[in-house]
């Protein structure tokens, strides 16, 4: 039976105590750099690999309790290898614009030959690195939910073993994917809305600042216009941060969304059966698969 991750997920965060208040303090903590983003991923790749073993628990009760002793090191560790599977797409692109441009410069002295030629590398190299972010993805989830479960850098970067698990559930990381690039959607309206609120309510707060006593003939430095000018000023900073918050609140919700359904996807290669990072995991050895979720 399929597993619906979207559904499955939400109900997971929404039935632990307090889910709302860790989303908050998580966003808090995400808009501290790299040290905040490493707290969050170490505190929601433990969960996910809690699920992962089949030990189906609510979110952690506090964030920074470190009970296995692994939350820094894990969040750390998920940031090294995201950081590393990114660099692939970059690579590609560079690698385009050497072939593009470097052996085959005498095709300058041909123009249209060259424009062509051009154009045919930049389409080529562009598939290719949606092709290579698409992929990144995949392989920097499996990855990091390898690592998370070995507790060790080099089992996230073991790509034959995150080869074969991609391959054998490919479908299964897909309908992931698909409800993270929903759930990025609705960050990205969420965002837009918060944006033209902030802009809307400045606006209107500094007009009300100034009585609405503006005349577009009077000098730069009037009163109105100076008064209209710091009002809208502070309140866009103000509700610039509120909105920066919120924007991350939502980011932080959906990487929970994510790593929770992670853990379910992963749950289904018998976990608690593996041993070392370097040995065939059970389906390689019976010579089948799991049942896909």
């Amino acid at each position: 039976m399929q597993i619906k991750y979207l559904s499955t997920a939400w109900n997971d965060i929404r039935q632990s105590p307090g889910w709302l208040a860790k989303a908050l303090l998580l966003g808090l903590v995400a808009c501290i750099p790299i040290f905040g983003w490493i707290v969050v991923y170490g505190y929601l790749y433990g969960w996910a690999r809690d699920m992962a073993w089949g030990v189906h628990a609510p979110l952690p009760a506090r964030i920074f309790g470190n009970e296995d002793g692994k939350l820094y090191s894990r969040g750390f560790f998920v940031l090294v290898i995201a950081f590393v599977f990114s660099l692939l797409p970059g690579v590609i692109e560079v690698i385009g614009v050497i072939i593009g441009s470097g052996p085959f410069w005498f095709w300058g002295h041909s123009g249209y030959g060259f424009g062509l030629f051009s154009v045919g590398i930049g389409g080529l190299v562009f598939v290719a690195s949606i092709a290579a972010m698409f992929f990144v993805v995949l392989f920097s989830w499996v990855g990091s939910m390898r690592m998370s479960i070995y507790g060790r850098l080099s089992a996230g970067f073991q790509f034959g073993k995150i080869w074969s698990m991609v391959r054998h559930d490919f479908g299964g990381l897909l309908r992931i994917l698909g409800m993270a690039i929903v759930l990025a959607i609705g960050i990205g309206v969420v965002v837009a809305v918060l944006a033209f609120v902030v802009v809307l309510v400045a606006f209107l707060v500094g007009v009300l600042a100034t009585g609405g006593n503006l005349n577009i003939n009077a000098p730069y430095l009037s009163g109105p216009v100076l008064g209209l000018t710091f009002a809208v000023g502070g309140v866009s900073i103000l509700l610039s941060a509120v909105a920066g918050y919120g924007g991350m609140v939502v980011a932080v919700f959906t990487i929970m969304m994510v790593t929770r359904a992670l853990g379910y996807w992963t749950r289904q290669f018998d976990v608690p059966a593996w041993r070392g990072q370097d040995d065939p995991m059970p389906f390689e050895m019976r010579g089948t698969y799991p049942p896909r979720q």
